[in-house]
């Protein structure tokens, strides 16, 4: 109310001194543009905090911002909002969620028990309330059911779903069968078919998965870019080397796990233990194994850095592996409400499977290996691979704070991490109008009790969520999040 009087007095004064069609300006209320006054802006890209800051919306964009001066004024609008003393930040973008997918669980197809991804729309529509509220406004689904994702998209463009906007990938190409996830065509033809069927579901990008041969590999890259898609791979045997010379735009998880990248008696012993194919000791295994200053992998970093290929290393994915019997310790139950009760059910279980058989030791071993992995994600950094937030999670929540944390405890700064969820993702899915609070930008943004400069956890008290404009109270996104729990797959 105080800043309210205030600027109501500057106004009037201003208009007794100012031209009279200049103050006209100031004076007329713009017709369905609203005014966020009253806040610390923070705008990561150029790490500025601006105190005293407002926004002006329009049309779902930021028409302009500024800062209340002793002899200013705010704009007239035909809506304001105090925010009072809040923090704003941009949305946050979540590269890599697979929002229209799961839970995981197990069906019997012509007597074998297969995986299966396939979702279900209520329980989709609860994970994009549960992230919008975690104020994650954009994200991208690097693997799914394509028609799943584009009824989504229909849906969240229509105002009936609320959730972030999504860009999507289709079913992964992979041998091994997976329900409602995905497909490994027998030759050229079939795979031209699968990419223009996937692409005529509005697909952005072609997933090629662990099981691919480089032939393989090769041919997907190949063919997506003949139907002018792009490619994001998540690889095993067939090395990110290969893969970032063959033009994969983006790669996935902190797991380059080719033998291919190590070098003497480490690459011997590493071949050794993949030849049993049940052994997913090699999550962490490579990690012992890798020196990042050999040639291998200083080539890598090199080619990583020249063609800009795009990274979201998912820190949190090895954190689960190798804590996967401590989850409840760093997952507690009360943080789980992002999650639909379907998927609380399980999701621990299904995160423990690749160590069913690990022992004490081995999990000992795994957790000494995070580190390792940290350095690996700074290395990247430091050498320009452009970097990005995801969590790969049908429901970002808490996996996407742990995500900042754990990027933040590699040596950055609360501010890069901060770029990295906000103009990095806007820069890993080639959105120019996307992640800063500037004129002429989408207005995605959220207001914070706290600042995330000072504490990243500050993330967890996001009190308003505005997606293109639409402004949503927390509080009442997990409101309706009561409509969608009677689901029983």
């Amino acid at each position: 109310m105080r800043i309210m009087k205030k600027s109501l007095l500057v106004c009037l004064m201003a208009g007794l001194a100012l031209p009279h069609a200049f103050a006209d300006s100031l004076l007329t209320p713009e017709q369905d543009a609203v005014l966020y006054y009253n806040a610390t802006l923070i705008n990561p890209a150029t790490e500025q905090q601006l105190p005293e800051g407002w926004l002006l919306v329009k049309d779902g964009r930021i028409v302009q911002t500024g800062q209340l001066q002793a002899a200013g004024s705010l704009p007239a609008a035909a809506t304001q909002i105090d925010l009072q003393d809040q923090y704003v930040l941009p949305g946050l973008i979540d590269v890599h969620l697979h929002l229209t997918a799961g839970p995981h669980r197990v069906e019997m197809q012509d007597g074998k028990p297969v995986l299966t991804m396939k979702g279900d729309s209520e329980i989709t529509r609860y994970h994009a309330i549960s992230t919008l509220a975690s104020g994650v406004t954009t994200a991208f689904s690097p693997a799914g059911e394509a028609a799943a994702n584009a009824e989504y998209v229909r849906q969240q463009q229509a105002g009936s779903w609320p959730g972030p906007k999504l860009s999507y990938a289709g079913y992964i190409f992979e041998p091994t069968p997976i329900i409602g996830g995905s497909v490994h065509p027998k030759d050229e033809a079939g795979w031209q078919a699968e990419i223009a069927s996937q692409q005529a579901q509005g697909v952005d990008y072609i997933k090629l998965y662990a099981g691919l041969s480089k032939e393989e590999v090769a041919m997907g890259v190949r063919l997506a870019n003949q139907a002018g898609l792009q490619t994001v791979a998540h690889l095993d045997s067939v090395s990110w080397q290969f893969g970032a010379e063959s033009g994969i735009d983006i790669l996935t998880h902190a797991l380059p796990t080719s033998a291919e990248l190590l070098t003497g008696t480490a690459k011997t012993a590493y071949l050794a233990e993949r030849k049993n194919p049940a052994n997913q000791r090699f999550i962490y295994s490579w990690f012992q194994y890798v020196d990042y200053d050999s040639e291998p992998m200083q080539r890598l970093i090199r080619t990583l850095k020249q063609q800009q290929t795009r990274i979201d290393l998912t820190l949190v994915v090895n954190e689960l592996f190798y804590f996967a019997r401590e989850l409840g310790a760093l997952y507690p139950e009360t943080d789980m409400w992002v999650f639909h009760p379907q998927m609380r059910k399980g999701w621990r279980a299904v995160m423990a499977a690749p160590s069913y058989d690990w022992t004490a030791e081995d999990f000992a071993t795994a957790q000494q290996q995070l580190p390792k992995v940290q350095q690996f994600f700074k290395r990247l950094y430091d050498a320009g691979v452009p970097l990005a937030i995801g969590t790969d999670s049908v429901a970002s929540g808490p996996f996407y704070l742990r995500e900042l944390q754990l990027s933040q405890a590699t040596g950055l700064t609360n501010w890069q991490v901060l770029q990295l969820a906000t103009t990095g993702g806007a820069r890993h899915l080639q959105l120019t109008d996307t992640g800063q609070l500037a004129e002429g930008f989408v207005a995605d943004f959220i207001v914070l009790a706290v600042n995330p400069v000072i504490d990243l956890a500050a993330l967890s008290t996001v009190q308003t969520v505005v997606q293109q404009g639409k402004a949503w109270q927390v509080d009442d996104l997990k409101a309706q999040l009561t409509s969608f729990t009677a689901v029983e797959l």
